[in-house]
């Protein structure tokens, strides 16, 4: 397989302030590749490998589902997980589809912030700075509760089996760790999945533990990978929408001289020009925010009918298990989960009410000193200003209206349920 030009990102990327961390983790599980990265081909099939390895357990994973069908107790212990591999491979799978198009609007993240820094205003250098350090900080949050999530279900599942075989006895020969109805607690893996085994899947934890734990550390890497990188992509745009609505207030600082004297005339020709850029890098935020949505919506939209499922089978989970353990990873799961879906809706509503402010940011100028053909274009370029700038995954608006939505969906689902098994 030739690799195309367009898949393969300019090194300078990679040391982007607001891009760097995010694609490091997208390019060691074999997505993205650098210019001088060596054995780039080796790197694609590691990709592949991965991203293999994760279909074809999940498609275990559906098998058993199939096979526990009617216990709503074993369906939910499975769907939480299940749904969560099957989202991942798809946006996996449509980065592979869409390569060139990530790559593209990758490459337009990087000349954006690249032109804000070496413009060397030092407002707009500021607003990139705060972003890159609020991305820092989510950043950490976010890799934290996914990493103990992930890692708490894999000790746990170990310490499970230790102590169902090597636990102390309560006198009746069965092992100390019961259940409520008295009756010993199987070994359980990390994850409920289809075994090919006559003999019973209680025989061989060991060799289901190894392939689960190699599936759960090939999760954590791409599933926190990928959300981050999508979520930067939007900080980026908000970020770009921030730094034109400060150059359209202050219109006055973006002088030659860097300046402008109040009680000197405007210098009307030089004013128009500067309005003109900002034409044009709200065209730019425009089609860069198109071009994000077009990439994100199938994706979200995804998200959008399964996660209320999700969310609902965590939640049961956790009320009907009498670990304490158990409750806590439940917990740390639907906080993971939660914090997934809060981050699409929240800066993508972020775009859009920041888009908002750019007529009002305009109309703070100093315009009643332009000419008129100067307030001409200031008054365009607010019309078109007016234009709300919402994402969309499809049909569904990205808002934290629709966000609240799922969780109430989620939160109807779970007490239906209950009341069914009760």
């Amino acid at each position: 397989m030739e690799l195309k030009e367009e898949w393969i990102l300019p090194d300078v990327v990679y040391e982007n302030p607001l891009l760097k961390r995010t694609l490091l983790g997208l390019k060691y599980y074999g997505i993205l590749l650098g210019q001088s990265q060596s054995y780039k081909k080796v790197h694609c099939f590691r990709g592949m490998v991965f991203t293999v390895s994760m279909v074809l357990f999940n498609c275990t994973q559906y098998i058993d589902l199939w096979q526990v069908w009617g216990s709503v107790s074993d369906m939910t212990a499975n769907a939480a997980t299940t749904l969560l591999f099957s989202t991942t491979i798809f946006r996996i799978i449509f980065f592979y589809f869409h390569r060139a198009r990530f790559n593209s609007i990758i490459k337009a993240a990087h000349d954006g912030i690249e032109r804000i820094v070496k413009d060397g205003w030092t407002d707009e250098q500021s607003i990139v700075g705060s972003n890159v350090r609020y991305l820092k900080r989510l950043a950490v949050v976010f890799w934290s509760c996914a990493l103990v999530t992930a890692n708490m279900m894999c000790v746990y599942s170990l310490v499970q089996y230790l102590t169902y075989e090597e636990g102390p006895s309560d006198g009746t020969g069965a092992s100390s760790n019961i259940t409520r109805k008295g009756q010993p607690i199987p070994p359980t893996p990390i994850l409920r999945s289809w075994y090919p085994a006559t003999d019973g899947k209680d025989n061989h934890f060991f060799e289901i533990y190894l392939i689960q734990l190699y599936i759960m550390y090939v999760g954590q890497l791409i599933v926190p990978s990928w959300h981050m990188f999508m979520v930067t992509l939007m900080i980026y745009g908000r970020t770009e929408c921030s730094v034109l609505n400060h150059r359209l207030c202050f219109l006055e600082r973006y002088h030659t001289a860097g300046k402008d004297d109040p009680t000197a005339p405007v210098n009307n020709a030089e004013r128009r020009s500067l309005m003109i850029d900002c034409i044009k890098r709200q065209a730019s935020l425009v089609s860069f925010t198109r071009e994000l949505e077009q990439l994100t919506r199938a994706a979200v939209f995804l998200d959008f009918v399964v996660f209320s499922v999700l969310l609902c089978a965590l939640l049961f989970e956790a009320s009907m298990t009498p670990s304490g353990v158990q409750v806590f990873i439940d917990v740390c799961y639907i906080t993971t989960m939660t914090t997934i879906l809060f981050l699409y809706y929240w800066h993508a509503n972020e775009i859009h009410a920041c888009a908002d402010r750019l007529s009002m940011s305009a109309y703070k100028s100093d315009w009643y000193r332009y000419d008129r053909g100067t307030n001409r274009m200031l008054q365009i370029f607010i019309l078109y200003s007016n234009r709300p700038l919402k994402m969309h995954a499809f049909f569904i608006s990205m808002s934290l209206d629709t966000f609240l939505a799922i969780l109430r969906a989620s939160y109807s689902y779970f007490t239906i349920l209950k009341q069914l098994t009760d």
